[in-house]
């Protein structure tokens, strides 16, 4: 409801009101008086906030005439210390009673600053920018305040303690946030109650990330990312990226154990979308020992047992069905810099990541290490069945040695790791350094062989044709260097243990 008083005094002050009938807090609209735009609609909009009021179980005060009240807080030139002008007209959440408020002219009449005041202020220049805004905020913090909600998008800008010099009373200052931030009521009681700031807290409602709103080659290129690091792979491919994939969105092998992982980015899964993606493998001869599909939905288990009972009987040793939810569990726990990248837009998380990561330099080397551990490294060059691929596999190697950015053959990033120049070792920087050198001699040895027309592609005219041909002396030559760079490992970790085979 709303109420035009011309005085104060008849209002009960703490002292008088019944016990149990104290209120938790009282909140104010505070205006200097002055004419302009967001003050007026404070005036103007009396009669909406009234019923607003009334609807919520509240009272609106509102003087017959303004009045001046000013004491050691509240002042037309100050609150509790702070400039006025920065944070009037405001909205207050405070403990102290109406009661208070009596026409002053100087703040020598005004009664002692009660010991416990606190206050919570909103000022409303930096949420509203015309009358209409303001008005819909305070429907809003009425309506929260009525039905015991938290107060949302809210954050603590300032905290002013009490030092009775300046500050009078404590106070905190709120502002906009725009990342989910609310202030639950009850947090706010036990500030006015307390005097800890610390109580007053804010808290955030994570919501559950969508992943059917992405293209389904942007979900592959998610799982792909997060698949890929889950072990240190014998194989590991993203078929499903060309779209002729026999069913295999990825594939992997480690250990001698397939591993086929299927994307099926649908808000709701499809029964037949999985079985006829299960008869693909069958048809193509490539059933896998664990077979996953990673969905962007929720999955009932009804749905589940049906695909574990469809793959059973083609002889898939297990299934497993991730719904969405338990997609993004997995990834806030085991990689996190994934959700930094795909739904914060951060392009190389990892690269933050890593700076805040102190590591030793066996830990570097050791993961350096493992970059070498690939085919391009240890396959005799005599068995190698694709140039391209292994030209490739050369020239990531020599990135990851300089930058530490570990990528796969289609270029995407695996993971951030230091690289050599973050060794603090002088032998081992300096055994590093050779074996970069090797590295890209082992580069160049291969464009001068086939310069020299040692290691030439098949004349068949087919681009991607896997055939190549090339001397015993090529052969040769490309496995001492490969030799020369285990044998410079070795050197710097006696128990490095890599080899051609």
């Amino acid at each position: 409801m709303g109420l035009y008083v011309e005085s104060l005094s008849n209002i009960p002050s703490d002292e008088n009101v019944p016990a149990g009938s104290k209120k938790d807090y009282y909140i104010y609209l505070l205006d200097y008086g002055w004419d302009e735009p967001i003050g007026n609609a404070l005036m103007e909009n009396y009669a909406k906030m009234a019923s607003l009021a009334a609807n919520n179980r509240a009272v609106v005060i509102r003087g017959t005439n303004r009045v001046h009240f000013e004491d050691e807080v509240l002042s037309w030139h100050n609150i509790n210390g702070e400039d006025a002008q920065e944070l009037l007209p405001a909205i207050l959440i405070t403990n102290r009673n109406p009661h208070h408020f009596k026409p002053i002219f100087n703040t020598g009449d005004a009664d002692p600053v009660e010991n416990d005041l606190r206050l919570i202020l909103i000022p409303l220049r930096k949420f509203c920018r015309n009358a209409t805004e303001v008005v819909h905020l305070i429907e809003r913090i009425f309506t929260d305040i009525k039905q015991q909600k938290a107060l949302k998008d809210f954050k603590i800008a300032t905290t002013v303690p009490k030092d009775g010099i300046f500050a009078m009373a404590d106070m905190i200052t709120l502002e906009p946030d725009d990342s989910g931030g609310q202030i639950p009521v009850e947090s706010i009681k036990n500030y006015l109650y307390s005097g800890n700031g610390n109580a007053l807290t804010v808290e955030k409602t994570v919501l559950p990330i969508h992943f059917e709103d992405r293209s389904g080659g942007e979900f592959e290129r998610l799982v792909f990312a997060y698949v890929s690091r889950l072990k240190n792979w014998d194989k590991i491919e993203w078929l499903g990226q060309s779209g002729d994939d026999d069913g295999r969105d990825i594939w992997g092998e480690y250990q001698g154990t397939t591993y086929c992982y299927q994307c099926a980015n649908y808000r709701s899964l499809v029964l037949k979308k999985v079985t006829d993606d299960i008869d693909k493998l069958v048809n193509a001869d490539v059933v896998p020992n664990h077979f996953i599909v990673v969905c962007g939905g929720k999955v009932s288990n009804n749905m589940r047992t049906a695909i574990k009972s469809y793959a059973a009987q083609y002889g898939v040793a297990e299934t497993h069905i991730w719904s969405s939810g338990e997609l993004e569990e997995r990834l806030r726990k085991e990689a996190p810099e994934l959700l930094k990248r795909f739904v914060d837009g951060e392009v190389f998380p990892e690269l933050n990541k890593a700076k805040d990561v102190v590591v030793n330099d066996q830990e570097i080397l050791k993961q350096i290490i493992q970059c070498f551990d690939r085919p391009a490294f240890t396959t005799s060059f005599h068995r190698e069945v694709n140039i391209p691929h292994f030209e490739k596999a050369i020239a990531d190697t020599i990135e990851v040695l300089n930058t530490g950015v570990h990528r796969l053959r289609d270029g995407t990033v695996i993971r951030k790791i230091p690289s050599r120049h973050e060794l603090s070792g002088k032998s081992l920087k300096e055994g590093l350094t050779a074996i970069y050198k090797l590295v890209v001699n082992l580069r160049d040895t291969l464009v001068d062989l086939k310069r020299k027309k040692e290691v030439k592609g098949c004349e068949c005219g087919q681009a991607d044709c896997p055939t190549w041909f090339f001397t015993d002396n090529a052969g040769q030559q490309m496995d001492d260097i490969r030799r020369s760079i285990f044998e410079e490992f070795k050197r710097i970790k006696p128990d490095f243990n890599l080899a051609i085979e």
